[in-house]
């Protein structure tokens, strides 16, 4: 995975942790013409679908290729509130079991990473920001690839450090 910070589960290992079929985790998400699908709701309200929900593929035993979608820890979130009973409560037991596992070994690579000079890391961010510059990218995306960095490097900044402008919300 390239983002350290970005795991995710496929809708796949989410359909089986919530017991259901892929097809009517997928109706969920992409509606039917009775239904509007959460996607759709989210995307209408602006709400950032890919902080839920990545449109991916996979190919299945014949090679064939079939849609999924990658879902983020907050997606998780989202669909373990949208559930109920006994399965709701076992599905928020699994996920949150398996995004933990997957943090630690987050945490193991950063621990790798860290051995990097702080030099080494002023470098590297000093030169993405001239190339973003040059490339005429909007300072508060600057500011994002710059937190972004200093987190992977185990460096927390403020929460407020990117300000991003109302017209892109």
């Amino acid at each position: 995975m390239n983002d350290l910070r970005k795991t995710t589960l496929t809708t796949l290992e989410v359909a089986e942790m919530m017991e259901v079929e892929h097809k009517r985790l997928l109706r969920k998400l992409e509606g039917d013409k009775e239904r509007k699908g959460y996607i759709q709701i989210l995307t209408e309200a602006h709400m950032g679908l890919s902080d839920f929900f990545i449109p991916s593929s996979y190919k299945d035993g014949s090679g064939k290729e079939n849609k999924c979608y990658e879902v983020t820890r907050l997606g998780c979130d989202f669909l373990a509130n949208k559930s109920t009973g006994e399965k709701g409560v076992l599905f928020t037991a699994r996920y949150v079991k398996r995004f933990n596992e997957m943090e630690g070994s987050f945490q193991e690579k950063v621990y790798e990473i860290k051995a990097t000079s702080l030099g080494e890391i002023a470098s590297f961010t000093k030169e993405m920001d001239r190339r973003m510059e040059r490339q005429g990218t909007e300072p508060w995306k600057i500011c994002e690839a710059f937190k972004m960095v200093s987190e992977q490097f185990g460096i927390r900044l403020p929460d407020d450090f990117v300000k991003i402008p109302r017209y892109y919300r």
